[in-house]
């Protein structure tokens, strides 16, 4: 896999740490680096990834030899005013001069307003993909894939020892601001589970039958459908949801683990009784 060129120094990029999901600086990452908040296992992404990748395979990131990038200090533009303010012979209002610093003020504060909100709009699914991995390691569970193209994102995870497996596909439906302003923060949820069985043939004839009936609604929400992986030998059942990602993610990036712990646990519950219910 090619290493990509980083971005500006002072654009943020994405890291994922057993902590969660955060937006750091090179210099920040720099300095993490060195203080040992972050490691070099750990996983960043920026727009333009084709997916995570660990700190430690990008030498720009870990060489700790070179300086960071220095970081200044910025001023908000409203707050630089003249000494000696002079009016300005083209202006059309008569607003004073404190006046127009305070329509200028607020100007400002309703684009950072806008560029927040286009932010939040913009990555929230990529927050709930985090929340989703933290919560994987929380239940003991390894994450052995991981891919997105910015939309759709990919997470299989497995339960070392024991063998089964968790996967999950995230759609972000609403990803501009329009949209999330009436509907929400929406996301379609694919959750698996797998175990591999001993007479997988069997059950693979099984599968393949029911496809060929026609009886197997892969798209509608709540409809438990079966797959199976030849090579691994797995069989999966998974269904589709329709979550509100504002229900497990705050405008501030919290995470609500209460709820969202409760929700996956009982979907696994019902994906793992029909597994073992159906084909034990």
């Amino acid at each position: 896999m090619s290493l990509p060129d980083l971005p500006e120094p002072d654009v943020l990029i994405h890291v994922h740490t057993a902590a969660g999901q955060t937006e750091l600086s090179r210099r920040q990452i720099h300095d993490q680096l060195v203080g040992g908040q972050i490691a070099g296992a750990d996983l960043f992404w920026f727009s333009g990834m084709d997916s995570w990748q660990p700190i430690g395979d990008h030498p720009a990131l870990t060489d700790l030899s070179e300086e960071p990038v220095e970081h200044v200090e910025s001023v908000p533009i409203a707050s630089r005013r003249p000494a000696a303010p002079e009016r300005d012979s083209h202006r059309e209002s008569d607003l004073s001069d404190d006046e127009l610093d305070v329509v200028f003020g607020e100007l400002i504060k309703e684009s950072w307003a806008y560029h927040s909100d286009h932010s939040f709009a913009s990555h929230i699914d990529e927050v709930m993909v985090g929340a989703l991995i933290t919560d994987g390691v929380r239940r003991g569970l390894s994450l052995i894939d991981l891919s997105s193209d910015g939309t759709n994102h990919y997470m299989r995870f497995e339960k070392i020892g024991e063998g089964s497996r968790v996967i999950i596909r995230l759609t972000h439906l609403t990803g501009n601001m329009t949209t999330a302003a009436t509907q929400g923060h929406r996301v379609a949820a694919v959750i698996g589970y797998g175990e591999k069985l001993k007479d997988f043939s069997r059950v693979w004839s099984a599968i393949k039958a029911e496809y060929k009936s026609g009886l197997v609604a892969r798209d509608t929400p709540g409809a438990i459908s079966v797959d199976g992986d030849m090579s691994s030998q797995y069989v999966y059942v998974q269904i589709r949801l329709f979550l509100k990602i504002d229900d497990y993610i705050g405008r501030d990036y919290s995470i609500d683990y209460h709820r969202l712990d409760a929700h996956l646990d009982a979907t696994l519950n019902a994906l793992r009784k029909y597994l073992r219910g159906r084909f034990s």
